[in-house]
């Protein structure tokens, strides 16, 4: 699960056409906490006179989350366009839950070493999962289900394994030995087990873009527990304004301009134990050692148009470390990232430059580039 501190302001000056992180009122009190989620939404978010469109929203539980779909545009069809979203959302938790026993990962952790039939979603949401980990030489990974659970962070009973335990456990986490035929059948090696958890969300993102683009609608704001995907502008033909939380304090730290665009991050400063050493350990898993990702690093967030990938790079790049998660982008140029660090800094692309405002002066920038 990632816990995206990320933040929409529709701009209480939007009335005067302006973009509320402008340098004339780009400042953390713009910002009102509305959403048990942590998620930000400026005060005064919408403006009719800018817009003939009305909004529906829909909220879910799903996922083990809280879940916001903002639509504009002809009510009726954003009436529609919610409830299909909200169906999808069901459908796609129902088949990739790790612990409902009628899901269909739960069948296929519990029926190893044979080929399976599964549902074309679940088939290609785990091809998905094997491809970003075939992309990050395993930083993401789908297959820690067991030592997630060594750890306790699938039941709540924390403690640090035997490192025998955690060795026994790491010959299962092979994602190359997942195999697929091109009739939805899927094998899984026995003493696997998958969780999808890093990249469902955003793969639940891009279906309901799709299904509110089938339905007519051109504008519209997800928020899947903290993953942000927004569908074109906003109605007023403004830029979605979203907010980046610093991971240190949880106030705003910077605002990014976007449309067309997911935004999502991840940090392990909410979900994590402190165990009888004093150390903390957070719940994002090194493939290579077993133990939680203890790195410079605070947080990761990811900008690019799949939802699918930023979710997976999300995790993958926070794994990395900053020095490899920058030659990764360097290499693949297809997304930007923000890296927020434990001793204050932080790191842009250079695609973020004139998009993104840094309200938080206790960190220091750095800028990216290719060269």
């Amino acid at each position: 699960m990632k816990f995206s501190r990320i933040l929409d302001i529709l701009g209480f000056l939007s009335v005067l056409g302006a973009n509320i992180l402008s340098t004339s009122c780009q400042k953390k009190s713009d910002f009102v906490n509305t959403s048990q989620n942590s998620v930000f939404y400026n005060a005064h978010s919408e403006n009719s006179s800018l817009s003939n469109s009305q909004k529906s929203t829909l909220n879910i539980t799903a996922m083990d989350t809280f879940m916001t779909i903002q639509c504009y545009g002809d009510k009726k069809n954003a009436e529609i366009a919610n409830q299909k979203a909200k169906e999808e959302i069901l459908k796609i938790e129902k088949l990739l839950s790790v612990t409902d026993n009628q899901s269909e990962i739960f069948f296929l952790n519990h029926h190893q070493n044979e080929w399976q039939n599964v549902n074309q979603t679940t088939w290609e949401v785990l091809l998905e999962a094997k491809q970003m980990a075939q992309l990050t030489q395993g930083s993401f990974n789908p297959c820690l289900y067991p030592i997630l659970s060594a750890w306790g962070f699938t039941t709540g009973s924390f403690s640090i394994p035997e490192n025998n335990t955690i060795q026994y456990l790491l010959q299962f986490t092979d994602f190359e030995k997942i195999k697929f035929e091109d009739s939805y059948k899927i094998f899984i090696p026995q003493n696997m087990m998958i969780d999808l958890g890093g990249i469902a969300k955003g793969f639940t993102g891009d279906k309901i873009i799709q299904i509110l683009k089938e339905n007519g609608i051109e504008s519209a704001l997800l928020d899947l527990g903290g993953n942000i995907q927004t569908l074109g502008t906003k109605p007023d033909g403004t830029k979605w304004n979203i907010g980046i939380k610093n991971p240190l304090t949880g106030e705003v730290a910077a605002g990014i301009k976007v449309e067309n665009m997911a935004v999502i991050t991840s940090g392990g400063y909410e979900r994590f134990f402190t165990a009888s050493d004093g150390k903390k350990y957070i719940h994002i898993i090194d493939s290579k050692t077993g133990f939680p990702v203890d790195n410079e690093i605070a947080s990761v967030t990811i900008l690019c148009s799949s939802g699918t990938y930023a979710d997976a790079l999300s995790t993958a790049l926070f794994v990395m470390g900053t020095e490899k998660a920058f030659c990764f982008w360097k290499e693949h140029r297809d997304f930007e990232m923000l890296i927020f660090t434990k001793d204050k800094r932080s790191f842009a692309t250079e695609g973020l430059k004139n998009k993104v405002d840094f309200l938080d002066d206790s960190f220091e920038v750095y800028w990216k580039n290719y060269f």
